[in-house]
């Protein structure tokens, strides 16, 4: 297969490239004969003054429209969403634990879904959720869990969910908060 950066043009002048393909590049890279350093990957994409913002950030592997790898945080690592995405994807591909790690020929098969932090509230009492367009973070003795928008369709089966993912009893209390994120697929 071409390599990623062929296929879609990633030029020095200022243009866009979408962070789901940074991420697809970056995987890519990652299994390459002779891959570049991290820094080198950064400075192969544009930074846009909207990539010059610092967010958390969750790299999303997908194979088959299921997930296959899942990796990032709330609050952002590095300063700029360009640098964030890249060493998120490679610590998607290396330090998830939930499933075996990706191997190289898997690449081919696999999409990239990045999903930027834009805010984290509180949900009080009587909230209404709503799963397919807010994540959902829950944390209580001193454990705690995150579900990104769209991993759950129906807002009891959201808690629930992100309860049991973090090892919260689903009867004992903890705070719950909203996950507003923009999904880049």
């Amino acid at each position: 297969a071409k390599p990623l950066s062929d296929q879609h043009k990633i030029s020095k002048k200022l243009t866009k490239t979408p962070l789901n393909l940074i991420a697809q590049a970056t995987m890519q890279n990652h299994f390459a004969e002779h891959p570049k350093s991290l820094k080198e990957m950064v400075k192969t994409f544009d930074l846009t003054p909207e990539y010059r913002q610092s967010r958390g950030l969750f790299v999303t592997l997908y194979k088959d429209g299921k997930t296959r790898a899942c990796w990032g945080n709330i609050t952002p690592n590095h300063a700029d969403l360009v640098t964030n995405t890249v060493f998120t994807t490679i610590d998607c591909l290396t330090k998830e634990y939930r499933f075996s790690t990706v191997q190289k020929k898997e690449i081919a098969d696999l999409k990239a879904q990045v999903t930027i932090i834009e805010a984290v509230e509180p949900v009080m009492r009587g909230t209404t959720l709503h799963p397919l367009t807010d994540g959902l973070m829950v944390r209580g003795n001193g454990k705690g869990a995150v579900l990104l928008p769209g991993e759950a369709s129906d807002p009891h089966y959201q808690v629930m969910q992100c309860k049991l993912k973090a090892g919260i009893n689903p009867n004992e209390p903890c705070q719950i908060y909203r996950i507003k994120a923009h999904v880049i697929r």
